[in-house]
């Protein structure tokens, strides 16, 4: 399909999944503000149709699901639609985007953390290329901190080595280390001036032909916790592309599963088993 300068793309309609556990209210109520605006900025542009933002409770209190009834009530008038998934239990991250992303019927689907922030031309931007861009299924974001420091979210298929030094930031081993982790984070081309072609994405955001994630059955619910986006970029790679879009602006509050505790460090490495399974053996 060649496409002119001139080509606009017709509106096309948007499902986004936010999968919530023990939420910080101040940080989602923030997220979802950021989230409204970016689809109204979109349907101002006339590329955006209609939003349908489903909200996954995987909280093991209450709390986390009147928190989420408040956001419903407060956002009804913001999106076409919202979805507030509960009593499901807790699937994990991917198992809870799934809930949404195999019953959607949406051109695109957005995996949105609850601490990511998106800049007002976000999805305008993101729906834009992917329209004109038929042949990539992923987009993958470029990130700050709160305090304005680059994330470097794109990856290139990490060693066990790779990912201990990023586990234990020891100074000399992150000294010895500092070639494959600079390789790792593809700091090599990132910042980039356009959009380049990557090899894993990071689930915090990730924008999805919908069509396309269906097709290779979306996250393995197998992964409770981390690489399950790596697992979905990998398997989502051989039949499309994925993209790191410089333009795609977003600022992501969290990350760092060493500096959570004994728990998360063991569910990094056994997930990190898991996708080394898959991916090479």
């Amino acid at each position: 399909m060649i496409l002119s300068d001139s080509y606009t793309p017709e509106p096309a309609s948007l499902s986004i999944s936010c999968v919530t556990y023990n939420l910080h209210s101040s940080t989602f109520n923030a997220t979802i503000e950021s989230l409204a605006c970016a689809c109204a900025y979109a349907k101002a542009q006339g590329i955006l149709a209609s939003s349908h933002l489903y909200l996954i409770d995987n909280g093991p209190t209450e709390q986390n699901y009147h928190e989420l009834c408040a956001i419903q009530s407060r956002y009804n008038n913001r999106f076409e639609k919202i979805t507030l998934l509960t009593g499901h239990g807790n699937p994990g991250y991917g198992g809870g985007n799934n809930l949404a992303l195999t019953q959607t019927s949406s051109h695109y689907h957005l995996v949105l953390n609850p601490d990511v922030l998106l800049a007002e031309n976000n999805i305008w931007l993101a729906l834009d290329y992917m329209s004109k861009h038929l042949q990539v299924g992923l987009l993958a974001p470029d990130a700050f901190d709160e305090f304005d420091h680059r994330q470097y979210l794109a990856k290139r298929t990490p060693s066990f080595f790779v990912l201990l030094a990023r586990a234990f930031p020891v100074g000399f081993v992150r000294k010895l280390m500092a070639k494959k982790l600079y390789n790792y984070e593809y700091r090599d081309i990132i910042p980039a001036q356009a959009p380049v072609e990557i090899e894993l994405a990071s689930g915090c955001y990730m924008f999805l032909r919908t069509s396309t994630a269906q097709q290779i059955g979306g996250f393995d619910s197998d992964f409770f916790m981390y690489f399950e986006d790596f697992d979905l970029s990998r398997r989502m790679a051989k039949i499309s592309r994925v993209v790191h879009h410089p333009e795609l602006h977003i600022v992501h509050y969290g990350g760092g599963a060493a500096r959570k505790g004994f728990l998360h460090l063991r569910y990094f490495f056994v997930s990190y088993s898991r996708f080394v399974i898959k991916t090479f053996i």
